[in-house]
């Protein structure tokens, strides 16, 4: 059953789409200088309990994208057994009841519907969020990335998983560029894994090392090969790593934030003494979390 839905293309709002007889809700965001086959898309993927108006409003990006010139997409996740809302993660279904919604078939049906009416470029198809919706983000590099020519992470992981359940992240659609943020001190994600009675959280090591590797973009030259995170879980004192040489010239890079808890951080990272902080950012890279993203996405768009 093909998608259908409402929305106003031109001056965006709330939006409807209906996926496979399954209603699904959007907020989309179109500035005032946005370029029909040129522009960018960014998908904005919110957290668990939160919505995209949520995000919208935590991280600011329609304000970025004011500036920039790139339309955005907040979707709306569906209701957990727990009843509030979840994206279905690799591999949360021990959270729904039943089947698992089908999060993936949706942000495609999204994607490509955006594609024909809003009609941004492309090769620029970028998608972001945050915890839950960073989980998400990983599972649209993996399973969209014949689409998405980015994916920016912010406290979010690769996968949490069952105690026993065997099922492993499948290979990656295409290649596609990854950026990561994660703090030190997030005590929701951890930083180094976490394991409980219901479920077993990747860490930051397992995650970078997914994508970087042959099921992924298979990156030949790496900044370092030291770990995140010593053989205790305790958190190392790598600030920064990057691997290039990757397929498709895509790039993966993931940054520490010293002292960061699980918080869209919009204030300077780079300032010695303050939190959170990462030596290696810069007026280059951008010091925020929205010019950091942004400006990731402006050199990694599809070939």
């Amino acid at each position: 059953m093909p998608a259908s839905g409402t929305c106003d293309f031109q001056a965006g709002g709330d939006c409807t789409l209906s996926v496979n007889g399954v209603n699904r809700t959007y907020r989309l965001h179109i500035p005032a200088n946005f370029q029909k086959n040129s522009s960018a898309l960014v998908i904005a993927l919110h957290g668990s309990q939160s919505s995209g108006a949520g995000l919208e409003s935590q991280s600011q990006l329609s304000v970025k994208a004011d500036q920039a010139g790139f339309a955005v997409a907040y979707p709306d996740a569906l209701l957990s057994s727990q009843g509030h809302t979840l994206w279905s993660v690799f591999y949360n279904d021990f959270a729904f009841t039943g089947t698992p919604p089908d999060d993936i078939g949706f942000l495609r049906a999204l994607i490509n519907t955006l594609q024909a009416n809003l009609q941004p470029d492309p090769k620029r198809i970028f998608v972001t969020g945050f915890s839950v919706g960073g989980y998400m983000a990983h599972r649209a590099g993996v399973q969209l990335s014949d689409l998405v020519a980015a994916v920016a992470v912010v406290e979010g992981t690769l996968y949490a998983i069952a105690p026993g359940d065997t099922r492993t992240v499948p290979a990656a659609v295409a290649p596609v560029s990854v950026l990561i943020f994660h703090g030190d001190q997030d005590s929701a994600i951890p930083y180094c894994g976490s394991t409980s009675s219901t479920s077993l959280a990747s860490s930051q090591d397992q995650t970078y090392n997914y994508w970087i590797g042959n099921l992924a973009d298979s990156c030949t030259t790496l900044s370092t090969t030291s770990p995140l995170c010593d053989t205790q879980g305790n958190v190392s004192a790598v600030t920064e790593k990057d691997a290039t040489g990757c397929r498709n010239n895509t790039e993966v890079i993931f940054y520490k934030l010293s002292g960061g808890t699980h918080t869209w951080y919009n204030t300077p990272m780079n300032v010695s003494g303050q939190i959170p902080y990462n030596p290696n950012l810069n007026t280059s890279t951008g010091v925020v979390t929205d010019d950091v993203l942004w400006n990731f996405f402006l050199s990694h768009g599809k070939p």
